[in-house]
C-alpha cells in the first residue's frame, strides 16, 4: 500500500523536526532571554515563537541559498517577532536576535549532516545550565522545565547517533546484517544513555551540581583559613550605613519641540557617526596594502556562497590531520615569529647552495632599490634585470652599489632560475665559490 502524503511534506517534516530538536537543545539560553528580557504581562511569550520560526526558516530555505539571502531573511523574521511580541525597543535586541537566530538555524538545517558535536554539545550545555539555574534566584522556576527538557534531549541524542550509526555501518539502513559484536556494542551504548537520561530526569545532575559547588566551596574556604594561620572564621564585618536616598523629583513629560530637538540630536550623531566611519575605512582601504580589500571580497565571497545540496551517500571519510606536522609547523612559526628579522636573513644562516643563491638575489635587488630603482614585482627576473640594465645606462653616476660586471650578473641570474625551478642543490656551485661571487657582486 503505497502513502498518500507527498514526498516534498515528508521532507519538510523531517527537516521541521531536526529544527525542533536543535531548539530543544538551546533552550536554556531561550529561557534566561525569556527570563530576563521579556516581562510577565505580555499575552505572546517569545519563545513559543522561535519554532514557529525554525518551520519558516525550513520553508523559505530553496529562495533563499545563498548566505546573504538566509541572514537578510533571518533578521527580517527576528524583527517580526519582536513586533508581534511588543519587545521591538533597545532593550528588546536580545530577543530580536535570538529569534533570527532560530530562523536562520531552520534555513541551514537541511545542510548538517554530521550531528553529534551539535548534540554533545547541547548535552553540556544542559549540564552548565543545571548548576547555574540552580543557584540564581530568578531562574529557579525554571529548573523543572530543565531537567526533563534535558532528559528528551538525552533520549533524542541516543535515538539520533543510534540510528546514524547503523545506517553508517550497514550502508544500506538494514541493521539485520550488522555483525553481532557490533550489535553488542550498539545495545550497551543505548543502555547507557537511557540510565543517564534517568538519572538526570531523577535529579542527579542537580545533585551531582551542588555537589560540586559544595565541594569547590569547602575547597576554597579550607585554603583561606590555611593561608590566614587559623582555623576559625574570621568575624564579619559590620555593614556600612545606608546613605540616605534622595527626595524624588517628579518628572514632567517633554514638549513637543524638546522631542523633535532630542530625534534631531539623535540622527545628527548617527550621521556623524557614519560619516567618520565612511572615512575611517576609506583611508584603511587605500592605505593597507590591500589588506581590507581582500577581506572584504572574502566577506562578500562567504555570503554569495550557495548552499550545497545535501546527497543521500557519503563516502568513507579520512582525516588529514597529523599531530607530528602540525606540532613541527608550530615550531617554525614561533620560531620564525622570536627571531629577529635581521638574524633571519644572515648570509651565515644560509643552509645550502639554493639558500645562497636566493640570498644573493634578493639582497642585489635590494640594492638596486636602495641606488633609487623601482622594483617591479610583476616582471620575471629575465626581465628584471634587462630593466636594471636599463636603468643603470641612464644613470651618470657611480655609488658603493655600482652594477658591476654584466657577466657577473647574467651568472648570478642564470643560478638564480636554477635554485628557483629546481628541487635539489646546484652542484657546480660550493660554499666558496658563492662567497666569491658575493665578493664580486659587492653584497
Amino acid at each position: 500500500m503505497t502513502s498518500r502524503i507527498p514526498d516534498a511534506f515528508k521532507k519538510n517534516f523531517f527537516i521541521w523536526m531536526s529544527s525542533l530538536i536543535e531548539w530543544l537543545l538551546l533552550l536554556p539560553v531561550w529561557l534566561v532571554l525569556q527570563t530576563y528580557f521579556q516581562p510577565e504581562a505580555e499575552a505572546l511569550r517569545w519563545i513559543y515563537l522561535l519554532p514557529v520560526l525554525a518551520a519558516v526558516g525550513v520553508l523559505l530555505r530553496m529562495i533563499c541559498n545563498r548566505r546573504w539571502k538566509q541572514l537578510l531573511a533571518a533578521l527580517v523574521l527576528g524583527a517580526i517577532a519582536a513586533a508581534l511580541t511588543g519587545t521591538l525597543s533597545l532593550m528588546g535586541l536580545p530577543l530580536a536576535a535570538g529569534a533570527a537566530v532560530s530562523a536562520f538555524l531552520g534555513m541551514t538545517a537541511a545542510t548538517r549532516v554530521n550531528r553529534l558535536w551539535l548534540y554533545i554539545s547541547g548535552i553540556i550545555l544542559y549540564f552548565v545550565a543545571s548548576i547555574v539555574f540552580s543557584r540564581t534566584p530568578g531562574l529557579q522556576p525554571s529548573a523543572a522545565v530543565l531537567t526533563w527538557s534535558g532528559s528528551l534531549c538525552l533520549i533524542l541524542a541516543l535515538l539520533a547517533t543510534n540510528s546514524t550509526h547503523l545506517r553508517y555501518s550497514s550502508l544500506n539502513g538494514s541493521a539485520g546484517s550488522l555483525p553481532q559484536g557490533l550489535r553488542r556494542h550498539n545495545r550497551v551504548f543505548v543502555i547507557g544513555f537511557i540510565i543517564l537520561a534517568a538519572l538526570l530526569a531523577a535529579g542527579g545532575g542537580r545533585a551531582l551540581g551542588m555537589m560540586l559547588w559544595n565541594m569547590t566551596r569547602a575547597f576554597f574556604a579550607w585554603l583561606s583559613r590555611l593561608s590566614s594561620g587559623s582555623e576559625e572564621a574570621p568575624p564579619a564585618e559590620a555593614p556600612p550605613e545606608a546613605i540616605p536616598p534622595m527626595p524624588s523629583v517628579e518628572p514632567n513629560e517633554p514638549g513637543l519641540l524638546s522631542m523633535i530637538l532630542n530625534i534631531g540630536f539623535y540622527i545628527l550623531g548617527a550621521a556623524a557617526i557614519l560619516a567618520v566611519l565612511y572615512f575611517i575605512l576609506r583611508w584603511l582601504y587605500r592605505n593597507t596594502g590591500g589588506i581590507l580589500r581582500r577581506t572584504m571580497d572574502r566577506l562578500l565571497s562567504l555570503l554569495r556562497r550557495e548552499t550545497p545540496a545535501v546527497s543521500g551517500y557519503q563516502d568513507e571519510e579520512t582525516s588529514l590531520f597529523n599531530w607530528e606536522q602540525t606540532i613541527q609547523d608550530f615550531r617554525q612559526y614561533m620560531r620564525s615569529k622570536l627571531t629577529p628579522a635581521s638574524r633571519r636573513d644572515r648570509w651565515e644562516g644560509m643552509d645550502g647552495s639554493r639558500e645562497r643563491i636566493r640570498w644573493l638575489y634578493r639582497h642585489w635587488l635590494r640594492a638596486r632599490h636602495a641606488e633609487g630603482y623601482e622594483v617591479k614585482p610583476y616582471l620575471t627576473p629575465q626581465e628584471t634585470a634587462a630593466d636594471v640594465a636599463a636603468w643603470s645606462q641612464g644613470q651618470k653616476r657611480s655609488s658603493k652599489y655600482a652594477d658591476g660586471d654584466a657577466s657577473v650578473n647574467d651568472r648570478l641570474l642564470g643560478l638564480y632560475n636554477k635554485a628557483r625551478y629546481a628541487e635539489e642543490e646546484l652542484a657546480e656551485l660550493t660554499a666558496a665559490e658563492a662567497a666569491a661571487l658575493k665578493e664580486q657582486l659587492k653584497l
